[in-house]
């Protein structure tokens, strides 16, 4: 479990129409048809023509009941817009992955250290980054819809976030570290690597989605003289499936970046991360002529507020907020009918996401205080903070099966598995996960030599003898978070996507990350207990939270999946 883009990597789905579950089919559809042979027979020419004619055409309403749902041919601009997020993904998980190790321990002990700041101040600066990279979404979002654009604030994201990426790699260097440069530089980097990954991961899901702009359902014809009906729904799937796959892949290449800190320093850590920011221009350089780029819209929160306050103020009822409703108050307000309908579709997409706090306050210990369990177990000359790469590995080798095996295999047996099933599964998963790592923390604590003090007793000689106990248990613990990644975050990625109306997609995606900026002020209220002897509580307390918080998604809104499937 590297993180999510939501610091989230994994594999995106999204179902069709139940209806049509059992017809789906997400592969590719193959479009421009093969010319037939030419043929004396008229039947032949009249199919031949018919053909021609029915290929690109807006399917008619029966079509689309009737006819199989397939992923359209995906435009290159799309991959070229996916390839600047992944690179920028493989930058935020490689400046991250070293970054506990960095702070936590002092140099020359077995696991590798610079400033020497203890776990809890370690972890709270960590977690500062976190909720810095989920907070900065939301006004990055109001400036892209209602100043910049999604292109141009991805593009001054990245180039803020190269030059966080560059102090940092300035300021581990060994020169700079033992002038006392280093805590000042891992600072003000923190800084721009936050407001910078924060704006970037804000556009780029949404700007990649608009890089496909067919809108309508459309009928292809197939090389056999199948008719399917390409399908934007599934079309964009695929395109985060492949996406958040590709994500993965470089994230197993970014958490190896240990190995870097443990075996050279981490300057050469950190300096690789730098140079593939900076490569991350030149897709967005080079296709800016060719990107869909949407123009900005005018502000659209101020509007937002002033309506949700009048809806608050009307018995918390959104149409009071309407402007007749509003003109029998005497006000006149600017905005239409339709402005407080895409509020109420936003305000029933966000309420879902409300739960998610917690999940991330879970998810996120990979950041930190999982990497700081991994230094007080055998490790076998692995270093402590790469044990994520069993996340990445999980990651990449689970999301195509479930993607091509399971959802297919429930598909074809008419069994409805919807957005909140996917979620509440997801939540159950890493539920059970953080159960675990309970256990294995209170296996260290019962294993010498330190027991309930790992490194800090005197036959830890100096820090450099762990608790005799194989770090390989944490394994169970990433596989667990890989399949909630699955199950759980690409779903609420492409939930807060797809349920959003048009002119609110970047101001959802955005509260959407938020929901991670809070997980890490949660985070943050747990400082008292991240330390020793007090972790097998902390892991205890929020494998219960979670679990509490499993069974409240499912209760308040498994109802929304039934809704969904009755209006279909």
């Amino acid at each position: 479990m590297s993180g999510s883009m939501l610091d989230v990597h994994g594999s995106a789905e999204a179902t069709a129409e139940p209806v049509l579950q059992s017809r789906i089919s997400s592969s590719e559809a193959e479009h421009g048809v093969q010319s037939h042979k030419k043929s004396d027979q008229p039947l032949s020419n009249a199919i031949s023509f018919q053909i021609g004619d029915d290929d690109g055409r807006v399917a008619t309403e029966d079509e689309v009941r009737d006819l199989l749902h397939v992923v359209d041919k995906v435009p290159l601009r799309v991959w070229v817009a996916c390839l600047a997020g992944i690179l920028e993904r493989f930058v935020w998980y490689g400046a991250t992955s070293p970054l506990q190790n960095y702070l936590q321990n002092a140099p020359g002990g077995e696991v590798p250290g610079a400033l020497g700041l203890q776990q809890a101040a370690a972890s709270n600066i960590v977690n500062t980054l976190i909720l810095g990279s989920y907070i900065t979404p939301v006004p990055a979002a109001v400036i892209a819809d209602s100043w910049l654009g999604r292109y141009k604030t991805m593009l001054f994201a990245a180039i803020i976030e190269s030059i966080g990426a560059t102090i940092l790699f300035a300021t581990s260097l060994p020169i700079a570290i033992h002038n006392g440069a280093a805590l000042a530089g891992v600072i003000g980097a923190c800084v721009l690597l936050a407001v910078g990954s924060g704006a970037f991961k804000t556009t780029v899901v949404p700007f990649i989605a608009d890089q496909y702009d067919q809108t309508d359902f459309r009928i292809h014809t197939r090389k056999n003289g199948e008719k399917v009906v390409c399908s934007r729904e599934l079309t964009i799937t695929y395109i985060y499936n492949a996406f958040y796959w590709a994500v993965n892949v470089m994230g197993f290449f970014a958490d190896s970046t240990p190995l870097l800190e443990r075996y050279v320093g981490f300057w050469l850590a950190y300096l690789v991360p730098c140079c593939c920011m900076w490569l991350a221009l030149i897709p967005i350089f080079i296709g800016r002529n060719h990107f869909v780029r949407p123009a900005p819209t005018s502000n659209v929160l101020p509007d937002v507020v002033t309506a949700l306050r009048y809806g608050i103020a009307g018995g918390f009822r959104m149409d009071a907020a309407k402007p007749e409703a509003q003109l029998r108050r005497g006000r006149q307000v600017s905005w239409t009918d339709s402005f407080v309908e895409d509020i109420k579709r936003s305000l029933l997409t966000c309420r879902v996401l409300l739960l998610f706090p917690i999940h991330w306050l879970c998810y996120n210990q990979t950041f930190n205080n999982l990497v700081s369990q991994a230094g007080q177990m055998i490790s076998y000359g692995i270093p402590n903070d790469m044990m994520k790469i069993a996340g990445a590995i999980s990651g990449i080798i689970v999301a195509p099966i479930i993607q091509k095996g399971l959802y297919p295999f429930l598909s074809r047996k008419h069994v409805s598995f919807g957005p909140i099933a996917r979620m509440t599964v997801g939540f159950a998963v890493l539920t059970l996960s953080m159960a675990y790592t309970t256990v294995v923390q209170k296996l260290i604590y019962q294993t010498g030599p330190c027991y309930d003090t790992p490194l800090a007793c005197p036959a830890a000689h100096d820090r450099t003898v762990p608790n005799q106990i194989s770090v390989f248990l944490q394994i169970p613990i990433y596989f667990g978070g890989a399949l909630a990644e699955v199950f759980c975050l690409t779903t609420g990625t492409e939930y807060a996507y797809n349920h959003a109306p048009e002119s609110m997609k970047t101001l959802v995606q955005a509260i959407w990350l938020a929901m991670a900026g809070i997980g890490s002020c949660l985070a943050l209220a747990f400082t008292p207990l991240t330390q020793d002897p007090h972790l097998v509580t902390m892991y205890a307390v929020l494998a219960g939270l979670l679990g509490g918080a499993t069974v409240l998604l499912w209760v308040l809104f498994r109802n929304v999946d039934k809704i969904k499937d009755a209006s279909e």
